[in-house]
This record gives C-alpha cells, structure tokens and sequence, in this order.
C-alpha cells in the first residue's frame, strides 16, 4: 500500500531546519530505498558508509573522549563524503551522533555541505509518531520532543537529516528495523561510484561505542561478512570487553579470560545470564578478536591515534589488504579510496610508503580523477611521486578532460556555443564525440585575441586529431627559434607538437580553480608569458560572468598571476637586464606566436608594462627607430612630441599614439613592437 507518512520535517521549538522522513514496510526492497534516498532527497552517492552500533540507553563516557569521538566521527563524514546511519533515537549512541553533528553545524561555515546522518528507527516505537501521518504527505510535518511523556517509546533525535522509520504493524516492540538495516548498508556497499574514470565499491566500516548483548551480535554479522569494525575503548560494556581482550596475544585469549571481563564491565547483568547464554556470548567475542585484520581499537592518547577519523580510514585499509584485493590490485584500491575520501594524509602516511615503490604509470588513472575532481594536494602528491605531465597529456587525456568540464563553469557554456554551430558535422557524423581540441582552440582564440594563432589545429577528414598533420613547406627562423624544429620529422608529414604544462594549466585556469592552476604553473618553463596568458584569458571571461562571486573570483586571480609575471621578470632583470629585455619581444610559439608585450598590452595589464625595465625596453625601442631616419627635423620634433607619445601608450590611446607617430613623420617605417600590441 502506498505510504501516508512521508515528506519534509521540522522539529517543533527548534529552528528551521527541515529534515525528510518516510515510514515503509519492512520487506521494502532497499534498490527501492536507495532509489528514494538518491533520486528523491537529492543525497549524493556517498564515497563512505558509516554505520555506528552501540548503547541505546544514555551511558557516561569520559569528556574528553566524548569530545574526540564526536569531533573524529563528523569529521571523517564531512571530509570524504560520507553517510551516517544510525537508530535515529534520540538516545544513547545515536544521541551522541546527534549531538557531534549539532556542533558541527554551530561552527561550520555557510558554505560547507550538511552532514547526511540518516536514523533508521521502528516506526512503532516512536513517541508522537501520529503527527507524522498525513495521506497526501506533510510539508513540512512538525514533531513534538516530549521526551518526559514518552515512556517506554523513544522521540525521534533532532540533529538527524533523514528518517526511515520501519513498520511491521506491531507497537512498542524494538530491533523491527534491524533486518532492513542491514539489507539496505549490504546494498549501498555494493553499489560502484565513479569519478574521472575511477570507479571504487562504496566502502562501509561499522563504528562502536558500548553498547550490550544486541551490539555484540551486531559486531559478529558484521565482522563475520567481511565488515572492519572501529571500537572504541572506554565507552563501557561490550566495546571495553572486545578492546581489553583484542590486546592480548592470541595464546592468552582464553575462555577463563573472556569471562572475568564480561564479569567486571556487566557485573548485575553477568549473574542472571545462564551458562548457555556466557558460553554463547565468549565464542562469539573469540571468533571477533581472531579477525585482526577486520578489527581496530581506537585508544584515544595510545598507539598514536589521536583522531576517530584516522582510525576509521585505517581500519578501512587494513580490511583491504587481505579481503578480496591481492598484489597491485590492492594498492591501487586502497590509492583510489584515498582520492575518494580527499585524504592526502591518509595517503601519505599509509599508502606511499616504503613497502610499495609506484611506477609514474600506474598513478596516472588517479592523477585524472584528481583533476576532475578538483583535489589539488593529490595531484601535488602524484608529481612528487613520479607522475611526469609530458607523458600523462597526451591528445586523449586533454579531450577528455575538456569533455568532464564542470558544467557551471563559462568556458562550457562557450564551447557548447560552438558546438551548436555547427550541425553539419553532427550530421555527417553522428557517432563523433562533440567536444573535440579545434573547438576548444576557437574559444581560447577569442579569449587570447585574434592576434594568436589556433593552439589546436583542425584535424583533416578521416584523420584522428592527434595523428600526423601537414606543415608548409617553408623556412622560417624566429629569435633562432626554426618553426620546424618544433617538430617531429617524418617523411611529408608531422606531428603536432603539443605543451602538456601549457594545456593543463589553461584548462585548470578556465575553471577558475585556483590552487590547480597554481600548481601546474610552477612547473611552466616558459612561465612569465603563461602568466599573462592567463590573466587576459581570466579578464575576457569575466566579461561575460554573470555570478558576482566568480567574477570576482577571476578578476582577483588575473591580477595574481599578474603579479607573478611582475615577480619572475623582476628577478630575470635583476640578473640580466638585457636578456630580461629580450624575453619581452620573444615569439612564444606554445602561446600561439606571440610575445609577453603583445599580451600584456592586449589585456591591458598596466602594473606590468609600468615596470621600470619594461619602461627602459620601450623607450629605447622607440628611440633606436627614430634613430634610424637620418633627418635631423624629425628626431628634433619626436623629442618635442614624446611625452605626449608615451603618455598615450600608456593609457592605452592606441588611436592619439599612432596619430602622434605619423605626425612625427615616421608613417613610414614599421612602427616600434609597443605599438604592435
């Protein structure tokens, strides 16, 4: 039958903060409920599930692992993208889950995601559950926390951001949720997430805090099926037992051992259980303790540990290496998760490591991921590690890259634009990717100036892109630069030579992603004219940003890298003026054949070209063409008419400069290379 309670949620007295809930059956098919979770309330596909078991009764633990639990548990969900799934109760375990959560909302930012805490409950044991039902659907319902009037029931915790609330048509009786619980985190970790061409199963990890004889067989299905579990010590009851007895040697861990613990941490309880029941509670504790692989005991202040999230990934790695990966599968794995989880210190400290040596080959399907991804420190991590950017880039790699373009960024917008320009070619071939490198090369045209030539050529017909090309047959030197020397020699044809630095900076620049950018042009050998490149592409897109926050966004970062073309060619001067001087009016054939004055000229970068060396540059330009001219009136009237000549260069009054130069009566000579620009 469908279902007369579903919809939004508010908690009435406290705030505006709207959750979801649904109640269903109880055999409901979890395809079905993830479909709802995913497709409906709009979560994302988790890269982590955590699923924390305990104490459903309020129990005492010490303040200061309170603090580190809660602090550990809210961080490892907000950094990797996790999901939380509790009972839901306000109580116990989960009211603790709760209450890490309600911290972290108080102190986080505006801008930072919510983290998704689901509770799944019985529905026949919630307290006020009648305000909950509504035929149509509730929006939003309002639920009452009477916790004094709730008795044997429990109230619903309010710091959770999702409900599923379980019926089997009975009333008061708990654990109806279980079977389903467990159906449902068995379903979402075999689901597959991808991400830039990576794929990984979503990883599940159960976390426990104290808890009874319900917790104990919890833990066993888990660790028994393959699921790492996190205990933590000092929380009580069965997570104090299991963490004692896990830090024996296996010889010690005997049934006599076994016992004395559960006699000390259940003490009243420990004298009603019959034999049958102690026996049955020891083999069960044995059977977990054995499988060390599967089993971390977080020690707040011991072995190191000192954060709950540094555990929880830990343990999800230590289960990797001998539960279903082998060899260099399993490094792989476990190197996938980490880009998964944005754990660069997970990472550093547990995956390169001496035990493995990574050939620069096998960290390149990562490497993509964390572009597209946009995870900065990991690619930092890869170059470090080997990856070289002239042999990742290839042709396929760049296409690639432009066809995962984010969507909300301008440049995509723009290059649909061209894309819609050109039907005849959707026509004459369907099956062809639409993105491809020339269409990319028109909007960097317009965006660098028509002074630039094409950065990617238009592929002949039949020809993949990245094959051999035709080049003229002509002999042309540039400041001793041979234009056929950039390329490959073969017999009537070429190939087209790219600059992988070059095209991975500009399509990290596009995006507007700041530390990306930053860091692949560190590695740019030609980097004063990559700087300028970037700030005149950043000004032309703001043109045409319409969101205020990337417009400036992009105006701040192309004053940056302006000032990092200022910085490099300052230091070039500083060494060698006249070399420095010489880099100004170099033909760049990487940036389309032009030089760093026609760039910083066309994007009106006036902090750079008011530099004192380029000043001096200019000036003894323009001095050394009139020079030329032997007509002693001439020079005497270009000394009247310099000031106002430079004065308007400067600013940019292309039209009065070259007025003023014609009436100088140099029309006739080429004028100087500022004036090209």
């Amino acid at each position: 039958m469908p279902t007369d309670a579903f919809g939004d949620l508010v908690f009435t007295g406290l705030g505006q903060k709207v959750g979801k809930y649904v109640r269903l059956s109880q055999d409901t098919p979890p395809s079905v409920i993830y479909h709802l979770m995913t497709q409906y309330w709009g979560l994302d596909i988790p890269n982590l599930l955590i699923s924390v078991t305990g104490g459903a009764k309020d129990f005492n633990m010490k303040p200061r692992l309170k603090s580190v639990f809660r602090r550990g548990l809210v961080k490892v969900a907000q950094t990797t993208g996790a999901w939380i799934i509790t009972g839901g109760s306000h109580t116990g375990v989960m009211k603790q889950v709760g209450k890490a959560v309600r911290d972290f909302t108080l102190s986080s930012s505006y801008n930072e995601e919510e983290v998704v805490t689901v509770g799944i409950a019985t529905w026949g044991t919630v307290h006020n559950r009648e305000g909950l039902i509504h035929p149509s659907g509730s929006f939003p319902a309002e639920y009452i926390m009477d916790e004094e009037g709730q008795g044997h029931l429990t109230c619903l915790d309010s710091n959770h951001s999702h409900f599923i609330l379980v019926d089997d048509g009975t009333h008061g009786r708990y654990g109806v949720e279980i079977p389903l619980r467990t159906k449902l985190e068995k379903f979402i970790s075999e689901q597959t997430k991808e991400r830039g061409g990576v794929a990984i199963k979503i990883p599940i990890v159960c976390v426990v805090l104290e808890g009874g004889p319900g917790t104990l067989h919890t833990i066993y299905n888990a660790i028994t099926s393959g699921t790492p579990c996190v205990v933590v010590e000092g929380s009580g009851r069965v997570a104090d037992v299991i963490a004692q007895v896990a830090g024996l040697p296996t010889s010690e861990i005997t049934i006599s051992r076994i016992q004395q613990k559960l006699s000390v941490f259940f003490q009243e309880m420990f004298e009603t259980l019959s034999e049958s029941r102690i026996v049955e509670w020891t083999k069960k504790i044995q059977d977990i303790v054995r499988r060390r692989q599967l089993l971390t005991i977080f020690r707040e202040g011991k072995d190191g540990q000192q954060d709950v999230d540094v555990a929880i990934l830990q343990a999800l790695l230590k289960a990797s290496r001998s539960h279903d990966y082998f060899g260099h599968e399993n490094w792989g794995h476990q190197l996938k998760l980490a880009v998964a989880w944005n754990r660069v210190d997970i990472a550093r400290s547990e995956i390169f490591s001496d035990e493995r040596q990574w050939k620069p080959s096998e960290l390149h399907p990562v490497m993509m991921a964390a572009l597209i991804s946009n995870k900065p420190e990991f690619v930092k991590l890869f170059l470090e590690n080997g990856v070289r950017l002239k042999e990742f880039v290839t042709w396929d790699t760049l296409l690639y890259l432009y066809q995962h373009l984010d969507p909300s960024c301008l440049f995509h917008s723009k290059l649909q634009k061209v894309l819609a320009e050109e039907p005849e070619r959707l026509a004459s071939r369907p099956t062809a990717p639409r993105v491809q490198m020339h269409h990319v090369a028109q909007v960097l045209r317009e965006l660098l100036g028509d002074f630039t030539q094409p950065l990617y050529p238009r592929p002949r017909t039949g020809d993949r892109p990245h094959l051999l090309l035709p080049v003229p047959n002509i002999k042309l030197n540039m400041q001793g630069v041979s234009l056929r020397s950039l390329h490959k020699r073969s017999p009537g044809h070429v190939s087209f030579t790219m600059d992988p630095i070059r095209d991975l900076l500009i399509w990290a620049i596009i995006q507007n992603r700041r530390e990306l950018a930053e860091i692949i042009w560190a590695q740019s050998q030609d980097c004063i004219v990559a700087a300028l490149a970037c700030s005149k592409i950043l000004k032309e897109l703001s043109k045409e940003e319409e969101d205020t926050d990337s417009l400036e966004g992009m105006l701040v970062l192309a004053d940056e890298y302006e000032h990092r073309a200022i910085g490099v060619f300052t230091e070039c001067h500083r060494k060698d003026e006249e070399r420095a001087q010489k880099l100004l009016t170099r033909v760049s054939e990487a940036w389309g054949k032009t030089t760093c004055l026609q760039l910083a000229l066309q994007a009106k970068d006036m902090k750079f070209v008011s530099h004192g060396g380029i000043q001096a540059f200019l000036t003894k330009v323009w001095w050394g063409q009139l020079c030329v001219d032997n007509g002693l009136w001439r020079v005497i009237l270009c000394m009247l008419a310099f000031p106002l000549l430079y004065t308007n260069l400067i600013s940019f009054r292309y039209q009065v400069a070259a007025g003023l130069w014609a009436g100088a009566g140099a029309s006739d000579r080429p004028s100087p290379l500022c004036l090209q620009g």
